[in-house]
């Protein structure tokens, strides 16, 4: 796919790998519809940074923990581009937690955002895609998610099941629409524990030695983006990590 003027929809744009993202699009020439929840200030100066490129920039709040306005999200940013060319599934949320501590209320939540709105996103984007025009959507999974464990454990099933609405709609949209996913390994600190040490991180557990970035998953985006032959595949981007 030719990037150039393609309009691009980013959820969680605003900061981490989805602000690397967002910027690296607007560096390869698409226009971006850049989703964000909270982080409003940060957003608003991922906006700045593509107008400065010549793109074509606007902002959508939404909370996608409230899926009942996820069609309006797609609503609004059809009206503003015409239609969107590239779907970027990163938005999240990354609760601690075990299954036995788990309830119905917190694990609904994290479905919500991680899973049902990705979901509800995508059914969105190919119901507002032109009959002649290709689509592209790419899904943020996250590589410790092949290597089981009791941390974390909503986040877990909803990432184990990104993978699985991949390849399920990888078969359902094809030829017109390609469908993949990226699985990050460590990239930057988990919000509230900034204090760590990525490095002695890297050197205990990742065999390449060294942590990754959000512009290395950027670079995996544009990537992907540039394959017309891929589709229903998690690509591990995670330095050796969870093999």
């Amino acid at each position: 796919m030719d990037l150039k003027g393609k309009n691009a929809l980013v959820t969680g744009s605003g900061i981490r790998l989805g602000r690397a993202i967002a910027l690296a699009l607007g560096e390869a020439g698409c226009n971006l519809a850049l989703h964000y929840n909270t982080s409003v200030e940060s957003v608003i100066q991922v906006k700045s940074d593509l107008e400065k490129m010549g793109r074509k920039a606007h902002v959508f709040q939404q909370d996608l923990e409230d899926i009942s306005h996820v069609q309006d999200l797609m609503t609004q940013v059809c009206s503003e581009f015409g239609h969107i060319d590239i779907l970027i599934n990163n938005a999240g949320i990354y609760p601690a937690g075990s299954g036995k501590a788990a309830t119905p209320e917190k694990i609904n939540k994290v479905f919500n955002v991680n899973l049902f709105s990705p979901w509800l996103l995508i059914s969105a984007f190919a119901s507002q895609l032109p009959r002649e025009v290709q689509g592209k959507v790419i899904n943020i999974s996250d590589g410790k998610v092949f290597r089981n464990g009791t941390d974390h454990f909503s986040y877990r099933v909803t990432k184990q099941a990104i993978n699985t609405i991949t390849a399920m709609f990888a078969l359902e949209l094809a030829p017109n629409i390609t469908v993949n996913a990226i699985a990050p390994g460590t990239m930057l600190p988990l919000l509230g524990y900034e204090h760590v040490d990525l490095q002695v991180v890297a050197d205990r557990q990742i065999p390449l030695k060294r942590i990754g970035s959000p512009e290395i998953i950027a670079q995996n985006v544009l990537h992907i983006l540039s394959q017309d032959f891929m589709t229903g595949d998690v690509i591990r981007v995670d330095g050796g990590e969870f093999l």
